[in-house]
């Protein structure tokens, strides 16, 4: 097994049921993920391995989250990676600025030629601020969709305790089936709101967890992320509420304060990633 996100071994749900439960694939609830009761589902006290997979969806033993025991678990991960998401985040405003600046170039053209008062010079300054505008803002879609998926891969991987990197924010390899889940989930959100508003905002509680699921369960499909989310919620819907309730405060308060979105922003991933994993049982590194 190379990667516990998304292998195709087919002995992995064999190496699961030996891994987690009893060699003849019967659960043992008793002890679970192989780990002393009292430390939690899933608990481990060092980085887990790659050869310990996430569960795939026929696996979960869907479970509820305490949103005190995720803040506290989603704080100490960002502590323990915050270089690596500042650092991205940073860089990730600086790309978008830079951009913006470079479609604002054109307009400065525009203003020009107007003050000359020169058709022709005003034709082709609005034309090259189009092709300039166009190709600016799809850069800005791509960069955003890549940043942010990454977000939710590498919120995934802290859960795990596994390392991050600037470097790995801006990886586009395995992107393709969550950038469906986001884009359908958008889409979804978008109508919903568009009916009333009301549709939209339960369209968005219900489906916060469709992106997570993308990386956070073994073999999943577009399917499977919307069922994973809505049973994760339907288990926790009062909490899920709460949660983004917080996230949205969170956000808030970090752009009220400008700067504070570098720990806001990461935070908020990390909470939506720690909260799926305790929903299903997953593996989790205990940080101190």
């Amino acid at each position: 097994m190379t990667s516990p996100y998304g292998s195709q071994n087919p002995g992995d749900e064999n190496n699961w049921n030996s891994q987690f439960g009893n060699p003849s694939g019967e659960q043992n609830y008793g002890q679970p993920y192989g780990q002393p009761f009292h430390q939690g589902y899933g608990a481990y006290n060092t980085p887990i391995s790659s050869d310990t997979p996430q569960p795939s969806i026929q696996e979960v033993q869907w479970r509820p989250f305490d949103l005190g025991v995720v803040f506290g678990q989603a704080w100490k991960g960002f502590v323990a990676t915050w270089q690596a998401w500042v650092l991205a985040t940073l860089v990730f405003y600086a790309i978008t600025f830079l951009l913006m600046l470079v479609w604002f170039i054109p307009m400065f053209g525009v203003i020009a030629a107007s003050t000359a008062d020169s058709e022709a010079a005003i034709m082709a300054s609005l034309g090259g601020m189009s092709i300039v505008g166009f190709i600016v803002m799809a850069l800005m879609f791509v960069i955003s969709f890549v940043w942010t998926l990454n977000c939710y891969r590498n919120a995934a991987r802290v859960v795990r305790g596994e390392q991050i990197n600037v470097q790995s924010f801006f990886k586009f390899q395995g992107l393709g089936k969550a950038l469906g889940i986001y884009i359908l989930v958008a889409i979804v959100t978008m109508i919903g709101t568009l009916l009333l508003v009301i549709p939209g905002i339960v369209a968005a509680v219900v489906l916060v967890f469709a992106v997570p699921a993308a990386f956070q369960l073994r073999d999943v499909t577009v399917g499977d992320a919307f069922s994973a989310s809505w049973k994760a919620v339907s288990k926790n819907i009062g909490v899920t509420i709460l949660l983004l309730l917080a996230a949205f405060a969170l956000n808030f308060l970090g752009g009220a304060i400008v700067i504070g979105v570098l720990v806001t922003t990461p935070l908020t991933y990390l909470l939506y990633a720690y909260a799926f994993q305790n929903s299903i049982g997953g593996p989790i590194m205990q940080r101190q």
